[in-house]
């Protein structure tokens, strides 16, 4: 039986639903891959897969894991140089190359998972030209649907709310191009270059005039009008959009772009001409005939990002719920969470059971928006006459929804909505003959085989809620990171569903995991970890729980595990059912940023010096003995704590029971002792084998732990309170007779005497735990906070781009350099030039001030200016070449001859520095 579909071999009418006829070609890479491949190989389906050079020979130990998964790779494996191609002329090549393929080789159908490919509706028209069954929305739909401006007009014609502003900037500017007379401007043009287009296109208005011959063209592959022209267009609009809003910003996204790729944001014209550049070379639409069409619309800036899950037949459509998408960094999702009827009306219902009515009330109004969303959704659907899996994408402001495209693919958070519903398809004729299906994957197979004959299926609720986290190969401050080692990842917990392109699969012969380079040729996603619970706080939870003893080692190696752990650990704190916005990350990482700059500032050996001289006075020589055991007990794990920003967010982040209060002064509301133990326990530092000594508990530091848990356990036990509250506890303990609760066991009052000493020595030195609340205080972590409506209350500091983006820099600091080189950051590509065409940004004697472009990096798909981050004159350009050159992190790419020689700090004044800062936060 399959996983995916549960079939009753018994059911005549399930028996026509079969795939033992069906071999599809996977075009894709990612986690997607190797989900198709399982998936449909539980069905019984045949597949093969693309295998591009970058992904096999250009890197080493980059060689597919999916290949292990496979079992006849001279068959099912097809070689190609690249995926897509960086070129329009690539890309048409590697389309005609895929087709061959696939019709040379005997395949039925073909997959492209949630690559560009897959909405690229040439391509997809070029495989149903073929013969091939395209597995997803057919090119019709795409087209119509799946470029953004196409999408936009749509849902005006449906009366859906849109954001505000200009779909078709091509056509604004050809038309500025055709001046006064544009008619005869188009048809010279037309004349000129033989474009095709329906004969009545002089009928309609100017703007769909230049519409139809700027498609004719793109079918031609010629342009007809230049770069310049489209920026120069562009800054016009965007001087409308501000002239009618004053101080907002704007968004430019292509209108094939995807995954945060294609999109920049702007806050004043001058930024205008680098992001149009930006967003075509991210679109990959800089070459000649591309379709460089993008949407100009005002940012909504408090604005969550949900969407919807659509699955059509063409006859029929269902809404499968939303997700919240609102977690994301570089335009990127990061944590994905199911948005269901089921969901809010459960912790509507919590809520009101607690006397919450003022949450209560914003989710009963969230509750109207998603279902009003969720019509408008399916409504869309069928008026597309969709016939695939696709997502209906809107941005929340308030109790508003604006609708912003639709995704013509499956998404990457396919599972969130997996793990919210499945599919039951019901025999018209039988109401008791019915399938399940619990894989969108699945249904978009099914669909693509059998759509006709399958009849609307009926929502079925699985699990309350859902949750997905991205795993990626970035840095602390989230920005990718390639050229990664993995030589370790502990197996998926039975709570976590893991797609991870088949990293973790174990090599056949000798059963040990396979070390695996993140070259960073692709995107910087490496793996999914998803988990479920019948609630979000359960499922928030179970996914603390699988990243906290998730294994992973490698050399070079950085995975945002840590931002995850820290930042549900923060939600749950505060609330589950919080509202983030999609800014609320950057303000968040800045807020770390802080953390870690103070955190940088302190020195635990001045603070373990201060704790002894202070124990020494009042206790002598003997107190000091008995706090010297504790030093790596205390020390070890405030030292990864400060080291590690993230962790110290997660762990400062409120709990069920308060651990502290820090208002005039610092007050425990827990033992120190017990605070410790939770302490090992967050950083998995406690015992557990297998495990080499630096990264659990030392054997003499947990005895030393464990006596003083027995201790206070024993006493409230002889106390005969076993949950007696630590203020009440330590009253107690500061009495000189022992209370009358106390079972003093016939040996006297020198028991509680000797029980009181017991108390103080175990407290000794325990006053260095309070180090990471004080700072959290004095950093402003307890002003970042959620109120009544769920929305979180962000510092202004956190919310200044200059000041935010200093903080986030903490986190991730360059390699070290001297005074007058410029460094790569990481590995990935370089680039001296923005286009094949374009100068250089700076050639040798130039001058550049702070701030100024001096070359691209390419990382993970990603492009990232460098900057000058002093002013000077270019004395040597290290980097040869201008069309992409691979380099890697720490690479010298400029020397500079600094207009103001740099002053740096002695060891000795740093110290000095570290040294007065603690005692500071010590007195605090």
């Amino acid at each position: 039986m399959s996983d995916t579909i549960s079939f009753a071999p018994e059911s005549t009418w399930q028996g026509q639903f079969r795939f033992a006829h069906i071999k599809c070609l996977i075009v894709c890479r990612g986690p997607i891959r190797l989900e198709a491949i399982e998936c449909f190989e539980s069905l019984g389906a045949q597949c093969g897969i693309l295998l591009s050079e970058k992904d096999s020979i250009l890197y080493p130990q980059t060689l597919a894991p999916e290949l292990r998964r496979l079992k006849n790779r001279q068959a099912q494996v097809h070689h190609v140089p690249d995926y897509m191609g960086a070129s329009r002329e690539e890309r048409l090549v590697r389309m005609d190359e895929i087709v061959r393929i696939g019709t040379a080789n005997g395949y039925t159908h073909l997959f492209a998972g949630y690559g560009f490919m897959a909405e690229d509706a040439e391509f997809v028209q070029r495989v149903e030209d073929a013969g091939l069954v395209f597995v997803g929305p057919n090119s019709s739909v795409i087209r119509q649907a799946g470029a953004k401006d196409e999408a936009k007009q749509l849902a005006r014609k449906l009366e859906v709310s849109v954001t505000p502003g200009e779909d078709r900037i091509s056509a604004r500017t050809l038309l500025r191009k055709a001046g006064n007379a544009p008619q005869v401007h188009l048809q010279q043009s037309a004349q000129q270059h033989g474009l095709e287009f329906p004969e009545q296109w002089l009928s309609t208005e100017p703007l769909e005039q230049a519409e139809a011959v700027l498609q004719a063209a793109y079918r031609k592959r010629v342009d007809l009008f230049s770069t310049e022209d489209l920026i120069q267009e562009t800054e016009r609009c965007a001087v409308e959009i501000w002239a009618g809003n004053p101080g907002r910003r704007i968004r430019l996204k292509h209108i094939g772009g995807g995954g945060g790729k294609g999109q920049r944001v702007v806050s004043n014209p001058e930024e205008v001409r680098d992001a149009v550049m930006g967003v075509l070379l991210e679109a990959k639409a800089t070459g000649v005939g591309d379709n460089k069409n993008f949407l100009v619309e005002l940012n909504i800036e408090n604005t969550r990002h949900n969407e919807v899950q659509l699955l059509g037949n063409g006859i029929w459509c269902v809404e499968l719920g939303g997700r919240d998408c609102s977690l994301q960094m570089h335009e990127q999702k990061l944590l994905e969470v199911s948005l269901t009827e089921e969901l809010l009306e459960a912790a509507i219902t919590e809520y009101e059971a607690a006397g919450n009515t003022k949450k209560a009330a914003v989710l009963r109004a969230d509750l109207a928006t998603l279902r009003t969303m969720c019509g408008q959704a399916a409504d869309f659907g069928e008026a597309l006459r969709l016939d695939s899996a696709s997502t209906f994408e809107c941005i929340i402001e308030g109790d508003r929804h604006y609708f912003m495209e639709v995704n013509t693919r499956i998404q990457v958070e396919h599972r969130v909505t997996e793990m919210a519903y499945s599919l039951r398809f019901t025999n018209p004729d039988d109401p008791e003959d019915s399938f399940l299906c619990e894989s969108l994957v699945a249904a978009m197979l099914l669909i693509a085989c059998h759509g006709a004959k399958l009849p609307k299926p009926a929502r079925i609720p699985r699990y309350t809620s859902g949750v997905e986290a991205r795993i990626n190969a970035t840095n602390p401050a989230l920005k990718p990171h390639a050229g990664g080692i993995l030589r370790h990842w502990s197996s998926p917990t039975t709570s976590e569903h893991r797609d991870d392109q088949g990293i973790g699969l174990r090599n056949p012969d000798t059963g040990l995991f396979q070390p695996y380079h993140l070259a960073g040729a692709y995107d910087s996603n490496v793996s999914l970890s998803v988990t479920h619970g019948s609630s979000r706080r359960e499922s928030f939870e179970r996914l603390v729980e699988i990243l906290r003893t998730m294994e992973v080692r490698g050399s070079d190696l950085h995975l945002n595990l840590d931002f995850h752990y820290g930042l549900l650990h923060w939600m749950l704190g505060h609330d589950p059912m919080v509202k983030p916005n999609t800014r609320f990350v950057q303000a968040y990482l800045a807020l770390a940023g802080k953390l870690q700059q103070q955190a940088n500032e302190l020195s635990l050996a001045t603070a373990w010096q201060h704790n002894l001289q202070q124990i020494q006075e009042q206790w002598g020589p003997n107190g000091v003995a008995l706090c010297e055991q504790k030093q790596t007990l205390l020390l070890r794990p405030l030292k990864r704590l400060f080291g590690n920003a993230h962790l110290l967010m997660g762990w400062l982040a409120p709990r069920p029971q308060r651990r502290w209060l820090v208002e005039i002064e610092f007050q425990w509301r827990r033992n120190p002792v017990e605070v410790l133990a939770d302490l090992y326990h967050y950083l998995r530092l406690e015992e557990h084998p297998d495990t080499p000594p630096s990264e659990q508990i030392w054997p003499d530091d947990q005895a030393l732990l464990q006596r003083g848990l027995d201790f206070y356990r024993d006493l409230r036990t002889r106390l005969g309170q076993p949950d007696l509250d630590w203020f009440t506890l330590t009253e107690l303990l500061k009495q000189d007779s022992a209370p009358g609760s106390f079972a003093l066991a016939g040996e006297g009052q020198a028991l509680w005497g000797a029980v009181r000493a017991a108390h103080h020595g175990f407290q000794l030195g325990m006053e260095l735990t309070r180090l990471p609340a004080l700072l959290g205080h004095e950093t402003g972590y307890d002003d970042f906070l959620s109120n009544d409506q769920l929305d979180v209350n962000v510092p202004e500091e956190f919310l200044d781009a200059e000041l935010s983006a200093g903080y986030v820099t903490t986190l991730a600091p360059p390699p070290p350099a001297n005074s007058d080189e410029v460094l790569a950051w990481t590995g990935g590509t370089f680039y001296a030039r923005e286009t094949p065409e374009s100068k250089s940004y700076v050639q040798a004697g130039d001058h550049v001030e702070i701030g100024d472009t001096l070359g691209l990096l390419e990382v993970m798909k990603m492009f990232n200016p460098i900057r000058a981050e002093f002013a000077g004159t270019i004395r040597t350009l290290c980097v040869k070449g201008n069309a992409g050159v691979i380099v890697t992190r720490g690479q010298q790419l400029f020397e500079i001859t600094p207009d103001t020689p740099p002053s740096a700090e002695s060891e000795e004044q740093r110290t000095q520095r570290q040294h007065e800062a603690t005692l500071r936060l010590l007195a605090a």
